[in-house]
């Protein structure tokens, strides 16, 4: 169970943004949800802690000391983490890193090798799951310390403390017509034959609903992108992907990815955290090393398609 429960979280960063609905898009909740978790502390303290203006939120009297004491918690916590860091015989400390599986690959893996260089008295536990709601319902019980996902989900409190957007483009085989080509406006696909991943993922419900239900869709659905990108190197169709779901295939140019000129679509890759207050500096700087890591990565990549 947090230390810090998702009511006293709340109230700090509404009391730091003056505003339910800043404070609800800085934790990916909804304004409804924050100012539930304000009413709940509220009516279990029996005091009101926010004045609700027109144009924002101020602590009453009573919120000030109760801010006071949690700000000061938080502190503690934090410095807790740290103590209990310390008090072990190795200097060595863990951190757990939540990846989706979309992520996993040569490129993934060479990143995660150079943070394990990086950080030598750091020992890195990676778990991998095909949902980014799966990672995220672990984070909040502490058992993740930094989750790398795309779209994550806004029911869950967390803090995205790094986002870098992924572009979703045109996937032919180089043996396609398209392959040569610098960029394309989507409806110029429109006369071919397309893979479409399954509703069931955010990529394949975003690409259906752009699309229009007279185009050539191949009667096969899966969640399986590797399924899809490997029908796609055989030249059976096209699809639409995000760069990093093909990044393997781009490097080894097995498949091209083609950007779409009209921006149509596209992703967000987050680096999530529990609690900024209480993140430890290890994971602090692993997360902002494998951050600027992984936007190289995607720049190189997006040259590699323009080239």
């Amino acid at each position: 169970m947090p230390l810090l429960t998702t009511a006293a979280r709340c109230l700090i960063e509404v009391a730091e943004a003056g505003s339910i609905r800043k404070a609800a898009d800085m934790m990916n909740l909804s304004a409804s949800a924050v100012n539930r978790q304000i009413l709940n502390l509220e009516e279990e303290l029996g005091v009101r802690l926010l004045k609700r203006l027109p144009r924002g939120v101020v602590l009453t009297a009573a919120g000030g000391l109760v801010l006071n004491r949690l700000v000061g918690f938080s502190e503690a916590i934090a410095h807790l983490h740290q103590d209990l860091q310390h008090h072990t015989t190795s200097r060595q400390v863990t951190v757990t890193i939540g990846v989706m599986d979309c992520l996993v690959g040569g490129p993934f893996t060479l990143l995660l090798y150079r943070i394990s260089n990086l950080f030598p008295d750091v020992i890195l536990r990676v778990e991998v799951a095909f949902l980014a709601s799966e990672l995220l319902t672990r984070l909040e019980a502490g058992e993740i310390d930094l989750v790398v996902a795309f779209e994550p989900p806004e029911q869950h409190g967390f803090w995205a403390i790094n986002v870098i957007p992924v572009p979703v483009g045109v996937i032919v085989s180089p043996e396609h017509p398209f392959s040569t080509r610098p960029s394309m406006a989507l409806k110029e696909c429109y006369e071919e034959q397309f893979f479409l991943p399954d509703r069931s993922m955010i990529l394949g419900r975003r690409v259906q609903s752009i699309l229009p239900s007279h185009l050539r869709f191949v009667p096969f659905r899966t969640n399986s992108m590797r399924l899809i990108r490997n029908f796609i190197i055989q030249n059976a169709g096209i699809t639409l992907m995000n760069i990093i779901d093909v990044w393997n295939e781009v490097r080894s140019s097995a498949l091209v990815f083609i950007p779409l000129s009209d921006q149509t679509l596209s992703t967000k890759l987050a680096f999530c955290v529990r609690d900024r207050l209480a993140t430890t500096k290890e994971v602090q700087e692993i997360a902002s090393s494998l951050y600027r890591m992984l936007e190289e990565e995607v720049s190189s990549l997006l040259g590699k398609s323009g080239s």
